[in-house]
């Protein structure tokens, strides 16, 4: 598979820090590349897959994703969503001092800070030199957050892989352990095996965590409980709100 590398500069060195604001829609694609700066990515709204060589995050609007300088990746989107990405050039990052995670692709929780931060970066409220300090003060936070695991991993094996994109896709929560193995072409036995290999849970374990991963998105753009639980088929608001609880650690109206 071939890796494209964007070239374009997107500031100086006096700067040290760009953005981007993208629109995506459900299913699109950005295929394998990487960047001469580090980037951190944040979906306003959405949720989107992120691939690197080994690994594979999802990522909700409650989440921000850290991508070092040259670090090839690739990512598709899950749902519509609403990106933020943020560059930063190398010389600005080694003016954190703190930041030793910095050549680590990493998580964090998207706190009301980081958020706030993202916001203003993206505003003509401040001028060139109070960003590059908004800049800062978001690597000092990368420095700082502990790292969020993968809470939903996604299956190495492409086979597994495919199927479990599909399904998050398509949202076809009603598939069963066969509609899988199908897409996946192996017999349900090898299926089941495999996939608790890769991910660590069944699939009736994963896909339950899958749709409460989906949640989260519908959750931060005011869809009401009750039209969720239905939306992911589940049997009733309650039986959603006891799913999401297992998960998460709290009910969808704490959260």
């Amino acid at each position: 598979m071939s890796v494209c590398i964007d070239k374009a500069p997107r500031h100086d060195e006096a700067t040290g820090w760009s953005g981007t604001a993208i629109s995506y829609q459900r299913g699109e694609v950005d295929p394998p590349h990487y960047h001469l700066e580090g980037q951190l990515l944040f979906a306003t709204k959405g949720v989107m897959l992120v691939e690197t060589a080994d690994r594979r995050w999802v990522i909700p609007p409650q989440r921000a994703l850290w991508i070092p300088p040259l670090m090839t990746h690739s990512y598709s989107l899950l749902s519509h969503t609403e990106l933020r990405a943020i560059y930063v050039s190398r010389s600005l990052i080694a003016e954190c001092t703190n930041f030793t995670k910095n050549s680590q692709v990493h998580v964090i929780n998207a706190t009301v800070l980081l958020k706030a931060l993202i916001a203003g970066l993206f505003t003509d409220e401040y001028n060139g030199a109070a960003k590059r300090k908004m800049a800062l003060l978001l690597l000092e936070i990368l420095s700082e957050a502990p790292s969020v695991t993968a809470e939903l991993p996604m299956p190495r094996d492409e086979r597994l892989f495919r199927a479990a994109r599909e399904l998050m896709l398509s949202h076809r929560w009603e598939a069963t352990l066969m509609d899988m193995a199908d897409i996946a072409n192996m017999s349900e036995r090898t299926f089941s095996r495999r996939f608790l290999h890769d991910t660590g849970f069944s699939f009736r374990m994963w896909k339950q965590r899958a749709r409460i991963y989906t949640s989260l998105d519908l959750l931060s753009n005011g869809v009401s409980v009750k039209q969720i639980a239905y939306q992911l088929g589940f049997s009733c608001p309650a039986a959603f709100s006891a799913a999401f609880r297992s998960v998460i650690g709290t009910t969808p109206s704490e959260f």
